[in-house]
């Protein structure tokens, strides 16, 4: 479809990517001249009623979220040929799975950072009632701004779960969502227990795989990883890190959600603290020490210059060695 035209409002000008729902196309939006990205459902779902739903929900979804670390959604629409289309900021840089790829694990830093801004994009997003469901990897996209190295923004809500929605696009014993990253709840097809807990079990997955290199829950089938994410705990986690980074995740990966941080603002909050170098205050401590030392020498040469010029204090200093 490269080259074709959208109501005669955006050029599909080159292809980005291809997945089971979707295309991704860079395109130009004509009365504005700039750049933006379009979705095409693919032919064969056009017709297919839970995915037309789900496209529906994405659209529903993020235009409610106005968030600066949420994908923006410009406009959306239909083809010639009756395929569903959305179009949506144009984001230049690579996605987390692809970043991780690229370099395996990442500082302390970059991990907590990103954590931070999912975080803040998921609160949003929970405070409208809705769950993501689908958190990973490659739903976080890590952008490239003049402020900020690694600006990230969180994509692709088709399969999110609305409190207040009437539609529901699962049935209570289908498992829904990507196997390494999957709560115990979705592994197990409770879709009515998924809530905002759910999304942060996710996350702590994701930071897990930022700092070791690798997912806390492996396997080589889906039976094996359900089966570890719904009764085995995590390995220890393989990265030196300060000592409270891994209980704080473990937490956060709590079979029962109840377990879990109250919020993911918690969550990241508790993380971002963990973090903090547990050598900080000892060298500031250290530093205090050095301080205090080098004054009290100054104050004491002082003293020496003005007691050194009293007879008496004289014969007391000679009397102790001075």
């Amino acid at each position: 479809m490269t080259g074709s035209e959208l109501d005669g409002a955006y050029r599909l000008t080159r292809l980005i990517s291809e997945g089971g729902m979707g295309t991704v196309y860079e395109a130009l939006q004509i009365r504005l001249n700039r750049k933006v990205a379009v979705k095409i459902m693919v032919p064969e779902l056009a017709a297919n009623a839970e995915a037309l739903a789900r496209f529906r929900r994405e659209v529903e979804v993020t235009s409610q979220l106005a968030h600066p670390h949420v994908i923006h959604l410009v406009d959306f629409g239909a083809t010639r040929s009756g395929q569903p289309y959305l179009v949506m900021e144009y984001l230049d840089g690579e996605d987390l799975s692809q970043r991780l790829a690229r370099v395996k694990a990442l500082p302390l830093d970059a991990a907590v950072e990103i954590v931070n801004q999912v975080a803040s994009a998921l609160t949003a997003t929970h405070a409208k009632g809705i769950v993501h469901r689908d958190l990973k990897p490659a739903n976080l996209f890590l952008l490239r701004t003049d402020g900020a190295v690694d600006f990230v923004k969180l994509v692709d809500y088709g399969i999110s779960k609305v409190r207040a929605s009437s539609e529901k696009l699962t049935r209570a014993s289908i498992m829904i969502g990507t196997p390494s990253y999957m709560s115990p709840e979705q592994a197990l097809g409770k879709v009515d227990d998924v809530d905002h807990r759910t999304d942060q079990w996710a996350l702590a997955c994701i930071a897990w795989e930022m700092l070791s290199g690798r997912v806390p829950f492996e396997g080589t089938d889906l039976n094996v990883v359900v089966k570890k994410v719904t009764h085995e705990e995590p390995p220890r986690l393989a990265a030196q890190v300060p000592s409270g980074i891994e209980p704080t995740l473990r937490r956060a990966l709590s079979k029962a959600p109840g377990d879990r941080f109250p919020t993911v603002a918690a969550f990241a909050r508790a993380f971002e603290a963990a973090a903090a170098p547990a050598a900080v205050p000892a060298r500031r401590g250290a530093g205090m020490w050095v301080v205090t030392v080098l004054v009290s020498l100054a104050l004491g040469g002082a003293l020496y210059q003005t007691v050194a010029k009293d007879p008496t204090a004289r014969r007391w200093m000679r009397v102790f060695g001075r």
